[in-house]
């Protein structure tokens, strides 16, 4: 589990996971597409992302966007179909 800042009118970067990953939003409000669908998460919201669907998660507004996120133990990323890795704050 882990705090993620997101600066104002920061794009998203698409990437799945290898394992579901939930966000509650602490601060702001996300952008969120999930599995192709569009969405956005207030204060409170929780976003669960399961494992192998692309999310894309974006700040499109003029305050930072705070997260709590968890992953589980082992959990990576994937970007763009590549080989899976291990998030630099999970190493």
């Amino acid at each position: 589990m882990w705090r993620v800042e997101i600066a104002p009118h920061t794009p998203a970067t698409p990437h799945s996971l290898t394992r579901e990953e939930v966000f509650v939003v602490l601060d702001g409000v996300a952008s969120v597409v999930l599995d192709g669908r569009r969405s956005t998460a207030c204060v409170s919201d929780a976003i669960v992302v399961p494992a192998g669907v692309e999310l894309a998660l974006s700040n499109d507004g003029d305050l930072p966007l705070r997260l709590l996120c968890c992953l589980p133990v082992g959990g990576q990323g994937r970007i763009d179909g590549g080989a899976p890795f291990t998030p630099p704050w999970a190493e």
